[in-house]
């Protein structure tokens, strides 16, 4: 009996030869010497192994005659290159090795969020993604002007590189600010040092959305934004509004049939309207060439 008893009470006084720390139900002593996770470490940064002969990695060989670690073994022995992925990648005290990143290091030199969008998008490299987590104006700026021109009308085409909204029109989000951003109102912001005024638009001078180029951009009220759209003759007018019910040929007809009066029952406004199916109005607008004014 003396002899039974001795025995887990000499286990229980034993500590790890590590951390110096008493073995627990679930962490038991591993070697005689070592609790479960300090035995692994232990193994992995023993001084008289030779170092494991995969590039970068650093950690101990194993014991025998295997020039690898434990990890480059086991990865080797499911058939794969034990080089071809980060095994040992340091995170402790590093930032993101993403360039633009800062943020602390957590998964194979990675971030959190770096390292998702990674896993989301099947291993690409996040670097060069599009979306940046905190970007400030001035990095958006920079980004523009990554972005090469098109040679022949100087646009930026910023397709692939911003999220479009339902116009076409590139968006992002801004360190500070909720919600997404309309990427050229950022940039007329940046150019005139100054918010865009309240009720303002970031207009084109090239007409294309998804151009970013700030020198085709300017700030305009929505009446100047449509007498630029009608001046370059781009507005939906004449057959070009999906939602007219008159042609030329009409509008023709009506102006020659049009017999002026005093009020509706001394005219033929009403006859026309029921006769091509607009309201009594739009006869008015065509005859006075408040409509339809490119039609002689």
């Amino acid at each position: 009996m003396a002899e039974a008893t001795a025995s887990p009470e000499t286990a229980s006084t034993s500590m790890c030869a590590v951390c110096n720390k008493p073995p627990e139900p679930d962490n038991r002593l591993k070697g005689g010497a070592h609790i479960k996770y300090c035995y692994q470490w232990r193994r992995r940064n023993n001084a008289t192994q030779p170092t494991c002969t995969t590039p970068e990695c650093g950690r101990s060989s194993r014991v025998g005659d295997s020039p690898l670690c434990d990890r480059c073994y086991q990865r080797t022995q499911r058939g794969n290159d034990p080089a071809a992925r980060p095994f040992h990648q340091e995170n402790k005290g590093r930032t993101c090795k993403v360039e633009w990143c800062a943020a602390a290091a957590t998964h194979l030199g990675w971030c959190v969020d770096c390292y998702a969008w990674t896993r989301r998008n099947e291993g690409a490299d996040p670097t060069a993604r599009r979306y940046r987590y905190a970007r400030t104006v001035e990095d958006l700026v920079a980004l523009v002007m990554a972005i090469e021109p098109d040679p022949v009308t100087g646009c930026r085409d910023s397709t692939g590189v911003f999220c479009p909204n339902q116009g076409g029109y590139a968006t992002t989000t801004i360190k500070g600010v909720k919600g997404n951003q309309a990427v050229t109102r950022l940039l007329v912001a940046h150019a005139l040092g100054r918010p865009m005024k309240p009720g303002t638009h970031a207009c084109h001078t090239c007409d294309n959305p998804p151009c970013v180029e700030p020198t085709h951009l300017w700030e305009g009220t929505p009446a100047e934004n449509s007498a630029d759209r009608d001046a370059k003759g781009r507005g939906a007018r004449g057959l070009a509004n999906a939602r007219s019910r008159l042609d030329p040929v009409k509008v023709q007809d009506i102006r020659a049939r049009y017999i002026p009066g005093t009020n509706q029952h001394d005219s033929n406004v009403a006859e026309l309207a029921a006769e091509f199916g607009v309201k009594p109005q739009a006869i008015r607008d065509v005859v006075q060439c408040r409509t339809w004014a490119h039609v002689a």
